[in-house]
């Protein structure tokens, strides 16, 4: 009994001596030997997002507030320095919103064009960042937002050096671009840089995305940096001039980070999404699909059409989508009963009893949208077997 412990200790029991287990014993031992360690678990990629708004409606302060929790920071847009004299244009970004958040935050410098950086510095954005923090905001550090021509990189390098040490009290980062990877001086501004995110949207025309071409790029700059860096990933779509409609699939996007988890890229540490949407936002990810993405959850969407009347004898035709992906509302909504007429708005149109939509317009998680109108007695919809 060991003294106070109330627990009856018990001595081990020898087991019996089998034969030939000595020499079992040792003819195991070598494969034992050199059997190979377990790997250790990989820590999950952290994940943060832009904030790339230069009106700060309050749609995106509630955004702000409502983030997915998986976002750790906040990269934020805080002054640009845009067209060719680059005047500095400030962004009334909403400080109560970012405090509200509670998470860290990223004051941003984008710099458009890729001529000299010749009167541009990062001391204007520190001021910026310090009445940030004075406000309350969580502020981590700076970056730049600079397309930087890749046979300009020794300048840019030259020039990030001598700003960083004139705001030694701020980490400093930058976007990179998949260009760089073969330039001979990007190691070096990678080294400078105490952060980088890696753009791999929107750099190869007339793509937005390719998961494939996207892991490619991540490779690339992992060997050629040697550092660590983030991924910055779409969830927005964009009209060309020409009228072509390039998206970020929800679905692509998810099965490279699928990838990732299952074949790392080395130094690869996180990812900052572009960018945060907003309900007003209607070229942006919903907040749900953010999520379940984030999540690792199904991407279903479940779109369920209704009838809301609006005055006796009308109703609106409504689109709500109550799954957790966005996607595209049907083409066509029939209707029974006495109809007396359909009309349509957001490109759908009236064809006797049903609402036609040669191209519905993408409905997002959580939100519903009015696609028509219709009169008559009795109306609902019809059997669509």
């Amino acid at each position: 009994m060991t003294p106070g412990s109330g627990r009856q200790t018990i001595d081990p029991v020898t087991p019996p001596r089998l034969p030939g287990a000595t020499l079992l014993l040792a003819l195991l031992a070598p494969l034992l030997a050199c059997r190979p360690e377990a790997a250790p678990a990989r820590a999950a990629l952290g994940h943060e997002a832009y904030v790339w708004q230069r009106l700060w409606t309050p749609g995106v302060s509630a955004a702000v507030r409502e983030a997915p929790r998986e976002l750790a920071a906040l990269h934020v847009l805080a002054r640009e320095r845009s067209g060719p004299e680059r005047s500095p244009v400030d962004v009334a970004v909403d400080l109560e919103a970012l405090v509200a958040a509670g998470r860290e935050v990223v004051a941003v410098l984008r710099i458009d064009g890729t001529s000299a950086l010749d009167e541009v510095g990062l001391g204007e954005l520190a001021e910026i960042a310090r009445r940030w923090a004075a406000a309350g905001v969580r502020v981590r550090g700076l970056e730049v937002d600079h397309d930087c021509a890749t046979e300009k990189l020794a300048a840019y390098a030259a020039w990030l050096e001598r700003e960083k040490a004139r705001v030694p009290d701020f980490r400093v980062g930058l976007t990179a671009l998949p260009a760089w990877s073969s330039s001979p001086h990007v190691a070096r501004l990678a080294a400078l840089a105490d952060e980088v995110v890696l753009q791999v949207h929107a750099v190869q025309a007339p793509t937005l995305f390719e998961p494939r071409a996207a892991r490619g790029y991540a490779e690339a700059w992992s060997a050629a940096t040697g550092r660590p860096f983030r991924l910055a990933l779409p969830t927005y779509r964009v009209r060309l001039r020409d009228g072509t409609l390039l998206e970020s699939d929800p679905a692509q996007v998810a099965s490279l980070l699928a990838s990732l988890s299952e074949r790392p890229v080395p130094h690869l540490a996180g990812v900052a999404w572009f960018r945060l949407g907003h309900p007003g936002d209607a070229a942006s990810w919903s907040a749900p699909t953010l999520a379940a993405v984030l999540r690792g959850e199904p991407l279903v969407p479940r779109l369920e059409t209704r009838l809301v009347e609006s005055v006796p004898g009308a109703v609106d035709l409504q689109v709500a989508n109550v799954g957790t992906v966005d996607a595209r509302g049907p083409q066509t909504i029939a209707l029974a009963g006495s109809v007396d007429f359909v009309e349509g708005v957001r490109g759908c149109r009236g064809r006797g009893p049903s609402l036609v939509c040669p191209a519905p317009d993408l409905v997002r998680a959580g939100e519903s949208v009015v696609v028509g109108f219709a009169r008559g007695k009795e109306l609902r919809l019809a059997d669509p077997h």
